[in-house]
């Protein structure tokens, strides 16, 4: 095609014909340029179908994350809400009898009372889409900003609870309960013949009922209670409100890929 166009532009060169030579150079330059506008235009068809495609990936993997966290969410939950009832057993009983001797497994339900969970935070696709200057590849402005929002959220919510535990929880609760218990050990956390470590001695049991009796442990470990149950009723307020939000922008997402119930694979 090359050798043909030069054999017609020597052509007409040859025979002086210089109009019908511009009009054909005119017609050449412009042939040249819609060749790279088509090019253009296919490179950005392609590139606009590869965005696309990684929209989607980062929207289902985002989607993915936050049904993991919601599995997290209500087992904390769960525990929070159990711990409650516990604490509340413990002061009825106390406000019935006016003393912690004799509750029914107070040891147990002190245990109970000091496991803590951390606030699941599990945003390593909304990390990766930030770090890399992607998030933009959302074309849906609105989707994208509720997306951010919810990741404030819950990166507010795992600093808030952090904080509870770390300068509430430990400093004020956790060094009351733990003199007046004796620590309890879990099955999995024995190895073969160590069965010593489940083991729960009479003779500290009588130190800790001595304690018990003491208004002034009984006032500490009231308050300590009283704090936990605070603490994990607040916990509750956030993961509710966390669990919401999750549930709003899952449903957000899957309408925009154009997912139903029966297409996606959730937890629950």
């Amino acid at each position: 095609m090359i050798q043909l166009f030069k054999k017609i532009r020597k052509k007409l060169i040859a025979e002086k014909r210089l109009v019908n030579y511009l009009a054909y150079a005119i017609g050449e330059i412009l042939l040249v340029v819609i060749g790279i506008l088509l090019a253009l235009q296919f490179n950005n068809k392609n590139q606009e179908q590869e965005n696309t495609k990684k929209e989607r990936g980062y929207l289902i993997s985002i989607v993915e994350d936050i049904e993991y966290q919601k599995v997290i969410l209500k087992d904390m939950k769960r525990h929070s809400l159990e711990s409650i009832e516990v604490a509340k057993s413990i002061i009825q009983d106390f406000d019935e009898n006016k003393s912690f001797i004799g509750i029914d497994s107070l040891n147990d339900k002190l245990n109970y009372l000091i496991e803590t969970y951390n606030f699941p935070n599990t945003n390593n696709t909304y990390s990766e889409l930030v770090a890399s200057g992607q998030l933009n590849l959302i074309k849906d402005k609105a989707l994208s900003i509720d997306i951010i929002n919810y990741y404030l959220n819950s990166q507010e919510s795992a600093d808030d609870v952090k904080n509870n535990i770390e300068n509430i929880f430990y400093p004020e609760v956790y060094p009351t309960i733990k003199k007046l218990c004796q620590i309890t050990m879990y099955d999995e956390d024995v190895g073969e013949d160590e069965d010593f470590l489940l083991g729960e001695y009479k003779e500290l049991e009588t130190l800790i009922n001595q304690r018990l009796q003491e208004p002034e442990i009984k006032l500490d470990l009231l308050n300590a209670i009283k704090i936990r149950i605070q603490i994990l009723s607040v916990h509750t307020f956030m993961i509710n409100d966390i669990l919401e939000i999750a549930e709003e922008l899952i449903k957000s997402i899957d309408d925009y890929l154009g997912l139903t119930p029966e297409m996606v694979n959730h937890y629950d």
